[in-house]
């Protein structure tokens, strides 16, 4: 029989951290973590920031709001979210959102399949450090499109 993966314990904003201009992002996995079916993702956003409107085919979202409240834009639909509420984004679904509270909020993502996310934020991310690079390219090469 094999064993059990060991559990695993995230304090607020642990893990594989990316930092988008004014988006902190923590990837909740351990380095050489094995490929799994989905990637949570804890993210702080500042009052009155904002993710533009896009799209992607490869990867589905869920967004679970933990703390302050959030202005959706999803396949042409406006939601309010505050805490514990959730919105599921399917693949190739138009959406967008704010941090509308007065304090930073918080939300944890649900990525599907796994990585698939972080290997764009981590490409973004490293495109953002480096004048040399276009990030638009690395929008192109993983399937995001801008709106």
């Amino acid at each position: 029989m094999n064993d059990p993966q060991p559990i695993q314990h995230f304090g607020k904003m642990d893990g594989q951290a990316y930092q988008l201009g004014p988006l902190k992002l923590a990837f909740k996995r351990r380095e050489g973590e094995a490929e799994g079916a989905y990637s949570m993702i804890e993210s702080l956003e500042q009052p009155g920031a904002s993710v533009a409107l896009h799209r992607h085919a490869a990867w589905q979202e869920t967004f679970i709001v933990l703390e302050g409240r959030f202005d959706f834009q999803a396949a042409g639909e406006r939601r309010s979210l505050g805490p514990g509420e959730i919105l599921v984004i399917p693949r190739g679904a138009s959406h967008g959102f704010a941090c509308t509270s007065p304090e930073p909020g918080r939300l944890l993502t649900i990525s599907s399949p796994a990585r698939v996310f972080e290997a764009f934020v981590a490409e973004t991310s490293a495109a953002n450090s480096d004048p040399l690079i276009d990030v638009r390219t690395v929008f192109e090469s993983h399937g995001l499109e801008l709106l």
